[in-house]
């Protein structure tokens, strides 16, 4: 079954004119019919909230209907659950797998490549709610994204005559599930704008849309109707960088990774939703910042009064990090002057980190991956550089086990008319460059000569395939908005964009243009690269050999070094002790009778 992310199969993409505004895309957007509503999506349960109406589809489907107007998927009752290749898995709801029984729209199973799709299941009528204006809707879940599937929530209050839509899950990419599946997600709908009041005759509805068919799945159980409380606001969404599509550049961008040099004003932004039934006054955005060292603070927005139901944004701007090595942990909540009934869904905790000289939008863990089916392509991220005295040396490049060994990959690098500006030397990949589900192991391909960087101005880095029958799987780790990530299809010399975050990355280190890029000849790792206490060095040797290893700082001085003897040949590793390490770059070389291999590592500042 084919499950490559290929052109045919991006997210929300579309191609760009040699006229367009090279920033700005044009979109294609599936809206459906109906009036849609931003939905509320929660990890968490509400274990306080009474329920007043349930099914978990224990004994069949209890008089729920099924309506398929086009295409062969059809939802039904299943105890196995999507089990194709790349799939999730069997849904773990409550009273799900295993030993439970759970409905699933499954398109892997049951659907044909280019058949449009277009499914949905109803439940009977619930009559005994008219008293209740406001309402939660929950159901436990587990979706895998292909293309531009669409999951919808359906909500009547007369009898299926008129319908409120609930689009869910717009925020899984392409190739990605929802978070830890097959573990089931949680979600929750405020419906009480549906319910009119309050009715005698609701129904929910499922809704399962595809329209290249063949793709994966929508599994759900252990629906639910719920009270809601007095008080209870919901965080919907929290970022530390607020960015649009209309902006002139990406500067505002949630950089994962910040250059000491590139620090720049946060705009953070919360969504937030009043889910019970009193309106909530003073409502505000509150944000601890956990910094490196001493440099703590807390931040909050302008307070707003939230009627039944109601939702809207808050913001805190003025806020710049200060210019120190570390990790900034920020904990994004919403507070009010009432009590809060159900505190579980108010806080979101969210980090970014600044080093010396890399620039990163990515996680730095895979969670994806990526490729064109054997056609030429490049893959990569916008950056927006502020400073005036940068200099890129190196482009960071993440690839997913399913790469072949032997194919070569290059680094590419951009100015902000996507005009060509410099690339690497193409590299073969080896076995040890490659990542799992997890992993972070990067390959750091130096420019062929530096560039320096203009300030204010925006670059795109790239990952590059060659094309051929060896292919190329570029890493992905987190989501971009549109027009912030794209993918070049060689075939057809045009851009599209995608909202996987490719794993490519700047590298400012002029150390980056001296590290010599046969490390993969041993394998060479570190575990962590960045570290405090202690980091594990993983090589494997071909053959026996003697071994020895140096660790040098940025100016070539010998810190350390040491004769490891003759090893076998395998897989071998040394655990580098920080404590006698000042925080910085350096070099680890491990040389076996001639061959030399150099890697990369830092040694963090304390918290």
């Amino acid at each position: 079954m084919r499950k490559a992310l290929t052109l045919s199969t991006l997210l929300l993409t579309c191609a760009l004119s040699a006229q367009t505004d090279p920033h700005h895309v044009p979109r294609r957007i599936f809206i459906p019919d109906g009036r849609p509503v931003a939905p509320t999506v929660e990890d968490l349960q509400r274990a306080s909230a009474t329920v007043l109406w349930s099914e978990d589809f224990e004994t069949g489907l209890n008089g729920w209907t099924v309506n398929t107007a086009t295409g062969p998927v059809v939802w039904t009752t299943t105890s196995t659950g999507n089990t194709g290749g790349y799939t999730p898995g069997p849904l773990q709801s409550t009273t799900g797998y295993p030993g439970g029984t759970w409905i699933a729209a499954d398109s892997d199973l049951q659907g044909a490549a280019g058949v449009s799709e277009n499914t949905s299941i109803t439940s009977p009528p619930i009559t005994t709610l008219g008293l209740e204006a406001y309402m939660i809707l929950k159901f436990e879940q587990s979706f895998r994204q292909l293309n531009d599937d669409q999951t919808l929530v359906e909500v009547s209050a007369n009898g299926g005559t008129n319908w409120t839509v609930y689009s869910v899950n717009t925020e899984v990419a392409g190739n990605q599930s929802t978070p830890g599946a097959p573990q089931a997600q949680t979600v929750y709908l405020n419906i009480t704008g549906a319910l009119n009041g309050g009715s005698n005759d609701i129904r929910i509805r499922f809704h399962w849309l595809s329209d290249e068919g063949y793709t994966y799945s929508w599994q759900v159980d252990d629906v639910a109707l719920l009270a809601v409380e007095q008080n209870d606001l919901r965080l919907l969404s929290a970022t530390y960088a607020d960015w649009n599509t209309d902006e002139d550049n990406f500067a505002g961008l949630p950089y994962s990774i910040y250059p000491i040099d590139e620090l720049r004003e946060l705009k953070f932004k919360a969504m937030v939703i009043n889910n019970g039934s009193q309106t909530q006054t003073n409502v505000r955005l509150k944000v601890d910042v956990d910094g490196p060292g001493s440099n703590d603070v807390t931040l909050y927005s302008q307070g707003i009064t939230l009627a039944p139901g109601e939702v809207d944004s808050l913001f805190i701007v003025g806020y710049t990090p200060i210019a120190q090595i570390g990790i900034f942990l920020l904990n994004m909540e919403v507070v009010q002057d009432q009590i809060e009934d159900l505190s579980d869904d108010n806080s979101t905790l969210q980090r970014f980190e600044v080093q010396p000289d890399r620039f990163s939008r990515d996680l730095g863990v895979m969670d994806s991956d990526l490729d064109n089916q054997g056609v030429a392509y490049e893959a990569g991220n916008w950056f927006h550089v502020l400073s005036f005295d940068q200099t890129l040396y190196a482009i960071e490049i993440a690839l997913s086990a399913r790469t072949d060994p032997g194919v070569f990959v290059k680094g590419v690098l951009y100015d902000q008319a996507r005009n060509f500006v410099m690339e690497t030397e193409a590299y073969e990949v080896h076995n040890g460059d490659l990542n799992t589900l997890g992993g972070s192991t990067y390959l750091c391909l130096p420019l062929i000569s530096p560039v320096p960087l203009l300030e204010e101005q925006d670059y795109l880095v790239t990952a590059a395939h060659f094309g051929g029958p060896l292919e190329v799987w570029v890493a992905t780790s987190g989501t971009s908005t549109p027009l912030t990530s794209l993918l070049l299809d060689g075939a057809q010399n045009n851009w599209f964009y995608i909202q996987q975050t490719p794993m490519v990355r700047m590298n400012l280190d002029p150390t980056a243009s001296v590290v010599e890029q046969r490390a993969s000849q041993h394998a060479l790792q570190a575990a962590p690269s960045v570290f405090e206490e202690s980091t594990v060095i993983r090589f494997e040797l071909p053959s026996a050999a003697r071994t020895t290893w140096q660790l040098t700082d940025v100016s070539g001085r010998i810190i350390a070094d040491g004769d490891l003897g003759v090893r076998a040949a395998g897989q071998h590793s040394l655990e580098l002790s920080g404590s006698d390490l000042a925080p910085g770059a350096y070099l680890f070389t491990l040389l076996d009778q001639g061959t030399r291999s150099t890697l990369r590592i830092v040694r963090n500042g304390v918290r």
